[in-house]
C-alpha cells in the first residue's frame, strides 16, 4: 500500500493547531490531524480550563461556534459542546482525524518526513512536508531530539475539579450550570495549586509530577475531575537563544521562535521561544485562535526546510513488574504489586483508574462475588466519599472516590503510574517475555520486565509477544453489545448497550466516539471508555467452558470464585445452549490460574475479558467484583515470581495467600479437579435428560468421542418417540447424523414458532426458537434430503420474520452447501438489504435515540448472515459479493472485518 502523504501533519488537538490546520486546508493544502486522546480540544478539556476570560473576542467564526454558547449564557465552557463542534468542524473541512494515535518515531526521508504512529489497528506510517507539534509540551519535538531548555524550578501545578461546595485550599474559578438531563445543578469549578519539582523533560518525570499532584489534590465529594493537570514548565526551543520579545502580539512571533531550526517541525504550544507576556496571552482561547491563523501564514511562507536533528535513542527502563492497563482488573493488579514492595509501573491509556466501574460509568455491581480485595476496596471507597450513592440493590459507589483510592493506594505503596500510554510491541526470548514497548505521547519507551500483568482486557501485550488469540465476534458475528456513555458530574451509573465497537480497529473506535458525541451532544461531557463486555481472548493452558460453569467445576489451580448469571447481551453459540438455554439465576464458577497463562508464553498473566474462556462463559466470570479479585490475584502472583517462571511457583503458596486475602475459601486449597464425572452420574443424566434437558450438560463434560458414542447408544435404545426425538436433536447439534431420519420428520411437521430478534441489554435465556435449533441441527447432519424440507420451510416463512429464523435457515443451508437460490430469495425480500454504514453521517443516524438500541444491529445481522452463507455456498453470486463489499467498508469494525475476511478467503 502506498504511504499517504500530506502537506502538513498536526500532532495534538489544541485549538491553535486546529485553527492552523483549517487555514492550511483553505489554502488547498492537505492536512492530517492525530491525537492520543479520544477527543479534540485537549488544551481546554484535559486540564478542565472551562472558565472563560473576560471580553472574549467572538469575531472569528470559529470562536463564535465554540464559545458563543458559554459567553452569551455567562457560563463556563461545556466540554461536550466543544468536543462535538470540533468533530463537526474538521469533518466539514475534510481534514482526516486519527484519535487514540500515539507517536512512535519521526525520520527524514528525502525531501519529506516519515511519521510512525501507533493505533489500535497497529502501527501506521505517513509522509509529510512539515509537522506541526500542537501538543501541550512539544512532545513531537522531544521525540525528534529538538533541543529544549530545562524546566523552571519549582513549577506551579494546577488541578481542577467540580464540586457542590468549595473547600479551604481550593480556589473557585467559575460556575458550571449543568444541562437539564444533568439535573440543572450549579456546580463550582475549583482549582488547587502547588509548587512541585519537574526533574527533566522526560515522560517519566512528567508522570511523576502528575502522579504526586493527583495524590494530593482530592476534594472529598468531588463530582468530576480533570483528565490531567495544568503546568507552566518554562521550557522552550532554542535554549541558547534569548526569548523573543513580542509585546503580546501574535503577529510578531517569528519563524525562529516557533520552529525547530530546520523549518520542518513547527510548534504551537508552551515551548515557543517567546517572552512570558506573549506566552500568557496565547493561553486565552480567542488569542490562541488568532495565533493559529498567523502560524498558518508562517508555515506557508517558510523557505525550503533543512535537516532534522538526530533523533535520540529510545529510552529504556527496568521494572520488576509491569502492569499494562489500569481498568477493572489492572488497577487492583497495580495495588497488589505495589503492596508487595517490588518496583512497579502501571500504564493506562486513559486518565483515570478503575475501567468500566469509573470512567465507564457502570458504578454498581451486577452480581459478582464481593469478597477479598473487592470487599476491602468497597469499604474503603465508601468511607472515602461523603456522597450518598444509589446502588440499586447491587452495591454502588462514588466513581471519583474509587478512581482516587486506586491512585493513592499505588502511589503510597511506591508504585509508578503512567497515564495516556498504550503497549506498542513486546519482545520475547525462548518463550519468555523480556520487554514491552510503551507508546507515550512523546514517543516510545522500552520497559525491561521481570513479569507482566496484561490487563488490557484483550490480551494486547500477549498478542504482541506472539501469543495465540481468539478474535471477538469471529463465530457467526456473535459478540456482546456495548456502548459509550455520556457523563454528567456526580453521575455514577450510566449503562449503555446500543453498538458493536471493535476496539482493535482504529477507524471504528474513533468513529464510535464521534457518534457518541453526536448522540449525547446536549450532555455535559462524553465518556471516554467503551464499555465492552467481550473482547479478544488468549488461548490459555485451559479454556473455561459453559459446561465447567454450569457444573460448578473445581479446578486444582483455582484463583478466583466468580458469581453471576448468564447476562449474555446478545446471542449464544455454544452447542449446549441450543439445547438448554442459559439461565437467569446466578451461579458460581471457579477460574483456574491456567486460564490466565497464554499457551507457550512465560512471564505474563492475562486478566479481565482477555482470559482463556469460551465467549459464552464470559457473562458469568466478567463481573466487576470478580475481575477486581482476579486482577489482584494476578498482580500478587506476578510479584511473587520475582523473575522466576510463573508456572514454577508453588500452587499451595499462591492459594494460601489468596485464602488469607479472602479471595478464596480455605477448602479450595489442595482440592482435586471435580472432572471427570463418574459413570453413574453420566448414566443418570442420560436417563433424566429427555424429561429435563438440563441434565444433558453432564454428558457434554465427556471427551468428544466418548460423548457421541454415549448419545448414539441412547438414541438407539430409546423406547419412547419423544426420547428418540430428543437424542436425535442433541446428536444433530453435535454434527452426528445417527438420528437424521427422526430429525427430518420432526422439522418437516413443526410449524414456524415465535423467533428471536437481536436483544442486547436484558437478554437472558434462549436466542433462538425450538424450531430454529432443530433446523440448525438438521443442517449439521449433512443429509441432502434436508434441503427439500428447508425449501418448504422457506415457502411458509412469514414476510415479517425474526433474525433467529433467518439465521437458522442460513446456517443450515450453508452447512449443507445447498440452497443458494433460497438464500438469494430471502436476501432480496423487502427491507433485508441496505443496512451497511459507510460514513460518519450514516453512523450518527443509526446511533440516534437512547443508550439502549437494537434495531440497527438486528437488521445488519440479518443481512450479513444471509449474504455470508450465500457467498460460502456460491462465491460467484453477484448479490452476495455486492452485499459483502458494502459491509467491507462499514465503519463498524465487527462487520467490516467479517466481510473483508469472507471476501479474502473465497
Amino acid at each position: 500500500m502506498e504511504m499517504e502523504t500530506f502537506d502538513l501533519i498536526v500532532a495534538g488537538s489544541a485549538l491553535a493547531g486546529i485553527q492552523t490546520a483549517l487555514e492550511i486546508r483553505k489554502q488547498g493544502g492537505s492536512v492530517l490531524l492525530f491525537t492520543h486522546r479520544t477527543y479534540l480540544g485537549e488544551d481546554i478539556c484535559d486540564p478542565m480550563r472551562l472558565a472563560l476570560p473576560e471580553e472574549v473576542d467572538l469575531s472569528d467564526p470559529l470562536a463564535e461556534r465554540l464559545f458563543g454558547e458559554a459567553v452569551r449564557g455567562g457560563q463556563c465552557i461545556r466540554p461536550m459542546h466543544l468536543k462535538h463542534q470540533l468533530d463537526l468542524i474538521l469533518e466539514e473541512a475534510d481534514i482526516p482525524v486519527l484519535l487514540c494515535a500515539t507517536p512512535l518515531g519521526l525520520l527524514q526521508n528525502g525531501d519529506g518526513l516519515e511519521l510512525e504512529v501507533h493505533t489500535r489497528s497497529g502501527n501506521r506510517t505517513f509522509m509529510a512536508n512539515r509537522i506541526l507539534d500542537n501538543t501541550p509540551r512539544g512532545e513531537i519535538g522531544r521525540m525528534a531530539g529538538v533541543p529544549m531548555s530545562a524546566p523552571v524550578h519549582p513549577v506551579k501545578v494546577l488541578r481542577r475539579v467540580l464540586a457542590e461546595t468549595p473547600e479551604a485550599g481550593w480556589k473557585e474559578e467559575g460556575i458550571v450550570e449543568l444541562p437539564q438531563d444533568g439535573g440543572g445543578q450549579r456546580l463550582h469549578l475549583c482549582s488547587r495549586e502547588e509548587e512541585c519539582v519537574l526533574e527533566d523533560g522526560s515522560w517519566e518525570a512528567w508522570m511523576a509530577l502528575e502522579q504526586g499532584m493527583r495524590a494530593r489534590s482530592y476534594l472529598p465529594g468531588q463530582l468530576y475531575s480533570a483528565d490531567g493537570v495544568e503546568v507552566w514548565t518554562g521550557e522552550h526551543v532554542h535554549p541558547d537563544i534569548p526569548l523573543q520579545e513580542c509585546g503580546g502580539e501574535v503577529t510578531h512571533i517569528s519563524r525562529e521562535a516557533c520552529s525547530d531550526g530546520s523549518g520542518r517541525i513547527f510548534f504551537s504550544g508552551s515551548v515557543l521561544g517567546i517572552d512570558e507576556a506573549t506566552a500568557k496571552d496565547l493561553r486565552r482561547y480567542d488569542r490562541a485562535l488568532a495565533w493559529g491563523k498567523h502560524l498558518a501564514t508562517v508555515i506557508s511562507s517558510a523557505s525550503a526546510p533543512g535537516t532534522l536533528p538526530a533523533s535520540p535513542d529510545v529510552p529504556e527502563l527496568t521494572k520488576d513488574v509491569l502492569v499494562v492497563g489500569g481498568g477493572t482488573g489492572g488497577a487492583p493488579a497495580g495495588v497488589a504489586v505495589a503492596r508487595e514492595g517490588v518496583d512497579t509501573l502501571l500504564v493506562e491509556a486513559l486518565s483515570g483508574l478503575g475501567g468500566v466501574g469509573t470512567l465507564g460509568m457502570i458504578g454498581r455491581y451486577w452480581f459478582g462475588n464481593q469478597v477479598g480485595f473487592t470487599a476491602e476496596m468497597d469499604a474503603a471507597v465508601e468511607e472515602k466519599s461523603p456522597r450518598e450513592v444509589e446502588g440499586g440493590g447491587f452495591g454502588g459507589w462514588d466513581v471519583e472516590a474509587k478512581m482516587q483510592w486506586y491512585h493513592e493506594q499505588i502511589h503510597e505503596a511506591g508504585g509508578r503510574i503512567w497515564y495516556k500510554c498504550t503497549p506498542a510491541g513486546a519482545d520475547s526470548e525462548h518463550g519468555r517475555i523480556t520487554r514491552v514497548r510503551i507508546a507515550t505521547p512523546q514517543g516510545p519507551v522500552w520497559v525491561k520486565v521481570g513479569a507482566v500483568v496484561d490487563a488490557t482486557g484483550c490480551g494486547e501485550v500477549a498478542a504482541q509477544a506472539g501469543a495465540e488469540t481468539v478474535a471477538a465476534g469471529g463465530s457467526r458475528l456473535a459478540i456482546q453489545g456495548t456502548g459509550l456513555p455520556n457523563r454528567q458530574p456526580g453521575q455514577d451509573y450510566n449503562n449503555t448497550d446500543y453498538e458493536f465497537i471493535d476496539e482493535h480497529q482504529a477507524e471504528d473506535l474513533a468513529s464510535a466516539h464521534v457518534s457518541a458525541r453526536q448522540k449525547f451532544q446536549d450532555s455535559f461531557d462524553a465518556g471516554q471508555l467503551v464499555d465492552s463486555r467481550e473482547r479478544r481472548r488468549i488461548r490459555g493452558e485451559i479454556e473455561v467452558s459453559p459446561i465447567d460453569i454450569r457444573l460448578g467445576r473445581i479446578f486444582p489451580d483455582s484463583v478466583v470464585k466468580a458469581r453471576s448469571n448468564f447476562d449474555t447481551h446478545g446471542y449464544t453459540i455454544h452447542p449446549l445452549f441450543m439445547i438448554v438455554p442459559p439461565g437467569h439465576d446466578p451461579i458460581e464458577a471457579y477460574i483456574p490460574l491456567r486460564a490466565l497463562l497464554p499457551r507457550g508464553l512465560e512471564g505474563i498473566l492475562v486478566t479481565g475479558l482477555g482470559i482463556s474462556a469460551h465467549r459464552d462463559a464470559m457473562p458469568v466470570i466478567r463481573m466487576q467484583a470478580d475481575v477486581q479479585n482476579q486482577g489482584y490475584a494476578a498482580g500478587m502472583i506476578a510479584a511473587m515470581s520475582q523473575g522466576r517462571a510463573i508456572r514454577s511457583l508453588e500452587l499451595d503458596a499462591i492459594q494460601a495467600r489468596l485464602v488469607e486475602k479472602g479471595i478464596l475459601a480455605p477448602e479450595i486449597r489442595g482440592a482435586a479437579d471435580s472432572f471427570p464425572l463418574s459413570a453413574d452420574i453420566i448414566q443418570e443424566a442420560i436417563r433424566r435428560a429427555p424429561e429435563d434437558a438440563n441434565w444433558i450438560d453432564r454428558v457434554f463434560s465427556l471427551p468428544e468421542a466418548e460423548r457421541n458414542e454415549v448419545l448414539r447408544e441412547a438414541y438407539h435404545q430409546a423406547a419412547e418417540e419423544s426420547d428418540r426425538r430428543f437424542f436425535a436433536f442433541v446428536l444433530g447439534v453435535l454434527g452426528e447424523d445417527a438420528g437424521v431420519d427422526t430429525l427430518l420428520e420432526e422439522v418437516a411437521e413443526r410449524e414456524w414458532d415465535e423467533g428471536w430478534d437481536y436483544t442486547g441489554m436484558g437478554q437472558f435465556g434462549a436466542s433462538m426458537s425450538e424450531l430454529d435449533a432443530r433446523i440448525i441441527a438438521l443442517g449439521r447432519c449433512g443429509d441432502a434430503r434436508a434441503v427439500e424440507v428447508l425449501r418448504d420451510k422457506v415457502k411458509g416463512l412469514p414476510a415479517e420474520t425474526s433474525f433467529s429464523h433467518l439465521r437458522a435457515l442460513a446456517e443450515a443451508l450453508e452447512t449443507l452447501e445447498e440452497g443458494a437460490d433460497l438464500l438469494e430469495e430471502l436476501l432480496q425480500r423487502p427491507g433485508i438489504r441496505g443496512h451497511a454504514v459507510r460514513n460518519q453521517a450514516e453512523r450518527n443516524a443509526v446511533g440516534e435515540g437512547s443508550g439502549v438500541e437494537t434495531h440497527h444491529r438486528n437488521v445488519a445481522l440479518i443481512e450479513l448472515h444471509l449474504a455470508t452463507s450465500l457467498f460460502r455456498i456460491s462465491s460467484h453470486s453477484a448479490l452476495a459479493r455486492e452485499t459483502l463489499s458494502e459491509y467491507a467498508s462499514d465503519l463498524r469494525g465487527l462487520f467490516s472485518r467479517h466481510a473483508r475476511n469472507e471476501l479474502a478467503h473465497a
